[in-house]
């Protein structure tokens, strides 16, 4: 039986590659016990007992507790969907004072897609907004982005680890982040860990950045470090989300 004693939240900003400045954070789960070396092995566990919605209902609790003054992303996990509890009135995310954006990773297996649909139809009608994760990795599956409209996008660290300018990769990324731009999704840039990276998604023309060079998980959620010599994006004209509760595009 798991309790709060068992797991911790920590937080990683995700950074206007334009202002500089800390647009959310991402809530990450942390397992304190040691027969859980990963929330990949805490989530496991949580599916083989039957109580992943319970489980993810604890970490929202704790990481809006820890975490009141930003927009948060939170990650849910597919088995979650099937046991409903994200759409229960009573949950966290609907108690926030700012944004909510919920996580779904870009590998779901397509068995979940439809309830996975319905689900986050019906929470993104309450003013959360959905984000697609781990583009890149996985299934790669494009079609999701276009039946899930999701609000963001998050491209995988596969597509930006070594990345730089002016190769065949850059141009790949560049390309995403068209399409991502065309189908009216945000686009972050997770994984960022060098400056040469950070340049290249700069100049690729994604809005965030996410990565330990710009800052590392933490508890309290921790300041961003931007590198010294490193401009702000040229060209980027960010399109801000709706205010809370007027939300239209969903």
């Amino acid at each position: 039986m798991l309790d709060a004693r068992d797991v911790k939240v920590v937080y990683q900003p995700l950074v206007d590659l334009t202002t500089r400045k800390i647009f959310a954070y991402e809530a990450l789960v942390r397992a304190n016990r040691e027969d859980f070396d990963s929330p990949m092995s805490l989530f496991a566990a949580a599916v083989e007992h039957q109580c992943t919605g319970e489980l993810g209902r604890l970490i929202r609790v704790m990481a809006l507790e820890g975490c009141t003054t930003h927009p948060l992303f939170l990650n849910i996990h597919p088995a979650e969907l099937n046991e409903k509890w994200v759409v229960q009135p009573d949950d966290p995310i609907f108690q926030h004072t700012e944004d909510v954006y919920l996580e779904i990773t870009e590998g779901v297996p397509l068995s979940h897609f439809r309830l996975c649909q319905s689900v986050l139809r019906e929470v993104r009608g309450r003013g959360v907004y959905l984000v697609v994760d781990d583009l890149g990795a996985g299934y790669s599956n494009l079609k999701y982005i276009a039946d899930l409209h999701p609000k963001v996008v998050k491209l995988d660290r596969d597509l930006i680890m070594g990345l730089v300018k002016d190769t065949r990769m850059f141009k790949l990324v560049s390309a995403i982040v068209v399409l991502c731009r065309e189908l009216d999704a945000l686009v972050v840039a997770e994984g960022i860990e060098t400056v040469e990276e950070l340049e290249a998604v700069q100049e690729a023309g994604a809005h965030f950045g996410q990565g330990y060079l710009l800052a590392k998980p933490a508890f309290p959620p921790p300041p961003v470090h931007w590198p010294v010599g490193v401009t702000t994006t040229r060209k980027q004209t960010i399109r801000r989300p709706a205010v809370k509760g007027a939300i239209k595009d969903r």
